[in-house]
């Protein structure tokens, strides 16, 4: 990032003065007052306890958006319908807003969020007020609930407040810290969770070319459904433990300001690679261990940990908070995402380079070698394009015509495997035989993206061998994401998953696997999800 770039963006978290602060308590009642004024049964507002003329920050917004991602899940637990959510982002001191629809208890919504309030000690920074209308607000009091106390000392707050017994100093050091732990409380969790949901979503997923489902175990004969359930727990703590690195490596250049410093020479971005390295490598170890010798997931540990560093990373970027607030930021977050993992995969790459004894070569790198090939590192280094510019919005452009979770995710997994470079399938059929999977796939969509275009009851492979013209992604991403394809897809679903079930028959009598296309469906869903939750 340029330096002049930080310093205008600095300027969005600059003191403000006492009549700045007025104004934009002023300006909250108002959206209260909107809010409440569209009906519903009660508004929540949920803002930072920021003592001094700093009334917000980079930490402090990272940090508020993590709670009210943590706080929807808990609503949903408890069924709790929000009909409408807004962010207020303001120099004066952050907001957000639920209003709750009309039949929800308040009095129950009230305990239950003073319960919140006091689930982790960190929570002491937040102000969760409910208001019935703007002129009245269900507190403690009212509840004969105890007053909060003081960041600091075990005195009730308001004590602590009128007495002035803390400097403003110490407050805010405080804060500080409460929001950082909170922040590697609940980042690292709520992206663990999301990897996991990936992964067994992945598992689930059928009919797949040769691979594991829920149902069979496609073409292998070393493991099954119960070995990657074995696997997947396995592997909980290294996806903790791959975010928690790239949230370190932010709050870290947050505290130290180097983020207009040159990242070449970002000592502390060397020294989190070097972790997630070392993380990487026991979490193989785990797999190892828990799935008896058999590589389960060894791609999906290399770019989970990637795409989950680098999105942690980029949680004080201010244009993770416009994609988070709805405000249309999204291509914006994925294009710095993009960087990111590209930047994080470069400098692993050449970390294992310089580091890694001479050991034998791997089939992967074989296949590099040999072809040109370059896989998974491949992928990483280039942003995992065909994750976000086709996998993503082709399974998004399914869902939004009304294609099950299953059926898009099978679809997708299919023009995955045509539009990549399979190493998994290069290794078990060969370059050629790989290539001829590719280009027949390929011609799939193709013909559904004709107008009229219908869906194949046969595969051709086995009655025209001639060799066809390599398969070009670029016009290949073109011609799935085109409305035709998808449109025809969507209106001839049953066919199209009777089709790839010809496939998943025809890769079990042979003996293929899409092992990569599956790492990288598992990496679309990872991803998915931690776009709706952010």
């Amino acid at each position: 990032m340029q330096e002049k770039q930080w310093r205008e963006e600095n300027n969005l978290f600059a003191a403000v003065d006492l009549p700045a602060v007025l104004a934009g308590r002023d300006r909250r009642a108002g959206k209260r007052r909107e809010l409440l004024s569209r009906g519903g049964s009660c508004l929540l507002s949920v803002s930072l306890l920021m003592p001094g003329p700093v009334k917000t920050s980079r930490l402090s917004r990272a940090f508020l958006r993590e709670y009210c991602s943590y706080l929807r899940v808990q609503f949903r637990g408890r069924n709790l319908s929000v009909a409408r959510e807004e962010a207020w982002f303001d120099s004066a001191g952050d907001a957000y807003f639920f209003l709750f629809a009309a039949g929800t208890d308040p009095l129950f919504l009230k305990k239950y969020t003073i319960t919140l309030e006091e689930e982790f000690d960190w929570g002491r920074v937040l102000d969760l007020d409910l208001y019935l209308s703007e002129s009245e607000q269900l507190s403690r009091a009212g509840l004969q609930r105890p007053e909060r106390r003081c960041l600091i000392c075990t005195e009730e707050a308001h004590a602590c407040s009128r007495s002035q017994c803390h400097s403003t100093g110490e407050l805010q050091k405080k804060v500080r810290q409460l929001q950082t732990e909170g922040l590697l409380q609940l980042l690292p969790g709520r992206m663990q969770a999301a990897a996991l949901s990936a992964a067994v979503s992945e598992l689930l997923v059928a009919p797949k070319p040769g691979l594991v489902t829920g149902c069979d175990a496609g073409s292998h004969t070393d493991m099954d459904r119960f070995t990657y359930a074995d696997s997947i727990a396995a592997l909980a703590g290294y996806f903790r433990a791959a975010a928690t690195c790239g949230l370190q490596l932010a709050l870290a250049r947050e505290s130290d300001g180097e983020q207009a410093a040159d990242e070449g020479a970002d000592s502390e971005f060397f020294k989190k690679i070097s972790e997630l390295k070392q993380e990487g490598l026991r979490a193989e170890r785990q797999m190892f261990a828990a799935t008896g010798g058999v590589n389960t997931q060894k791609g999906f540990i290399y770019l989970s940990g990637l795409v989950l560093a680098a999105a942690a990373s980029l949680l004080l970027d201010p244009r993770y908070s416009a994609a988070g607030a709805g405000t249309g930021g999204e291509a914006g977050l994925i294009a710095g995402w993009q960087r990111e993992i590209s930047r994080w995969a470069v400098a692993l790459q050449a970390l294992q380079t310089t580091s890694s004894p001479k050991t034998a070569e791997t089939a992967g790198e074989s296949l590099r070698s040999r072809y040109g090939i370059t896989g998974a590192r491949g992928e990483a280094a280039a942003g995992m394009k065909s994750v976000f510019q086709l996998a993503l919005p082709f399974y998004r452009g399914l869902q939004a015509r009304a294609v099950a979770k299953n059926e898009a995710a099978v679809v997708t997994l299919v023009l995955i495997l045509a539009a990549t470079e399979d190493t998994t399938l290069i290794k078990r059929a060969g370059l050629q035989q790989a290539e001829l999977i590719q280009q027949e796939l390929a011609e799939f969509f193709h013909a559904m993206a004709r107008p009229g275009g219908q869906c194949p009851d046969k595969l051709q492979l086995t009655v025209n061998r001639d060799r066809r013209p390599a398969v070009n992604a670029d016009l290949l991403a073109a011609t799935a994401l085109s409305s035709y394809c998808l449109d025809n897809i969507a209106g001839q679903e049953t066919a199209v998953i009777s089709y790839i079930s010809l496939w998943s028959e025809y890769f079990r009598e042979k003996g293929y696997s899409a092992g990569g296309a599956a790492d990288l469906l598992a990496i679309c869903l990872l991803v998915l999800k931690l776009l709706a939750d952010s």
